[in-house]
């Protein structure tokens, strides 16, 4: 089954006790955070618990490269939370994800991903998308919003990379730097100290 695999440490990877959130579901998230900015990480620092198995809660913060000027340093955390007694409605996985950019002049917040389209998506407090920058606030709700889209759109994109269209949206590099940045993390949480990728060949 999809899950019986994440619970053999050997299958999952990463830390000796597994890391089925940090290694597994973490990915997507440390893919995220290098894509938004287009923007390498430099270092690490990550703490995990574990319950059941389960490598969670777990925080992970870090420091982009500064590849080039901003206006202020660019850092980034991640929580990832164990919430077994909530409910969150979903046709795919009980688990979702917000996602909070506090830039210079603003704060832009990304509300659910997998569970997106359900009763949460509906209220004023959970808007898909909310822009708070120049004292207003504007929300995006007007779209596709379910998780389907994401691997139908996906999936054209991809044909057409392949009929040499279009560029992947992830080089091969890139994908490269995003593993050097998860497995960063799960040593981190080891070590229980900062760590920077240039460990990582």
């Amino acid at each position: 089954s999809a899950s019986k695999w994440r619970e053999d440490p050997k299958m999952i990877g990463g830390a000796k006790t597994g890391s089925p959130v940090l290694l597994d579901n973490g990915w997507h998230a440390f893919a995220l955070a290098r894509w938004f900015f287009d923007e390498d990480i430099d270092k690490v620092f990550a703490w995990t618990d574990n319950f059941k198995g389960i490598d969670a809660p777990a925080y992970v913060m870090f420091k982009y490269k500064q590849s080039r000027e901003h206006i202020v340093p660019q850092y980034g955390h991640m929580e990832f939370s164990l919430m077994p007694e909530m409910k969150l409605p979903s046709k795919y996985y009980s688990t979702d994800e917000f996602i909070e950019i506090i830039a210079s002049r603003g704060i832009m917040k990304i509300n659910q991903g997998t569970s997106l389209g359900n009763q949460m998506s509906k209220s004023n407090i959970f808007a898909p998308i909310v822009i708070v920058r120049d004292g207003k606030v504007e929300t995006y709700s007007d779209f596709e919003n379910d998780w389907k889209y994401s691997f139908i759109n996906a999936t054209k994109y991809f044909i057409e990379v392949v009929k040499g269209n279009k560029k992947p949206i992830l080089s091969g590099e890139q994908a490269r730097n995003v593993l050097k940045f998860n497995l960063a993390a799960v040593k981190s949480s080891e070590l229980g100290k900062e760590v920077s990728l240039k460990e990582f060949s």
